[in-house]
């Protein structure tokens, strides 16, 4: 098997996104759903307004994860940290990285904004359109073994080039820890992908199923899930 990190296809234009068939599937809880998925809720954690003290997915989504935990290493788990994401906490998100993105000097402006959607989508109730997580349809995860969480060469939600996740697959010379965090990287997306799941490959982290953005990817029809 090769486990390099494939060159992800390129993106279909929001205004061309599939059309979206809702099947209704439930929001399920992933407390205590199976020992080999261990769920930290990051923005409950730090304090972010409305965030849950759990991670809610699709039905479906909760079964696939579990298909990918199990085929970690024994000693390895999947750690969720975030799922269902309402409108609120898109919205809260939203604005903290515009702020933290004029802090470091940007100014409103177009540029401004598309650094901004890169890496948070724009909070809306558009039934069209709704964000990724607001389906329930996407997750954000990393793996953890006995000592904690794995080297994954940034930490959740750093949204720079490093958060890439082909970025340790770019480089011409690596260090120890790069070898290291590349490893753990492809772990994490080949398990994922053989699970049915597609990444956003501007993160890391970020892995889709039934949305929009999972059906773009795999060429489906459409899209199950809806906004929730």
């Amino acid at each position: 098997m090769d486990w390099k990190i494939p060159i992800p296809p390129a993106q279909k234009e929001a205004g061309s996104l599939p059309a979206i068939r809702e099947n209704n599937e439930p929001l399920v809880s992933l407390m205590q759903y199976a020992p080999q998925l261990e769920v930290y809720p990051a923005y409950y954690h730090e304090g972010l307004a409305c965030a849950m003290a759990d991670c809610l997915v699709r039905s479906s989504v909760a079964d696939r994860l579990l298909q990918a935990a199990k085929l970690l290493p024994a000693s390895l788990r999947l750690v969720v940290l975030d799922g269902y994401r309402p409108l609120q906490v898109q919205q809260a998100l939203y604005d903290r990285f515009k702020q933290q993105l004029l802090a470091q000097g940007w100014t409103e402006s177009e540029e401004l904004y598309a650094e901004l959607h890169r890496f948070v989508a724009r909070p809306t109730a558009d039934p069209a359109k709704p964000p990724r997580h607001l389906t329930g349809g996407a997750v954000d995860l990393t793996i953890a073994g006995p000592d904690g969480w794995l080297v994954m060469g940034t930490a959740f939600d750093d949204f720079s080039e490093r958060a890439c996740t082909r970025y340790f697959e770019t480089l011409a010379d690596m260090s120890d820890a790069d070898r290291e965090a590349q490893a753990n990287r492809r772990l994490l997306y080949h398990v994922m992908t053989r699970a049915g799941f597609t990444n956003y490959a501007d993160e890391w982290w970020h892995f889709d199923y039934g949305n929009q953005a999972w059906a773009a990817c795999t060429g489906s029809a459409c899209a199950m899930y809806g906004g929730v």
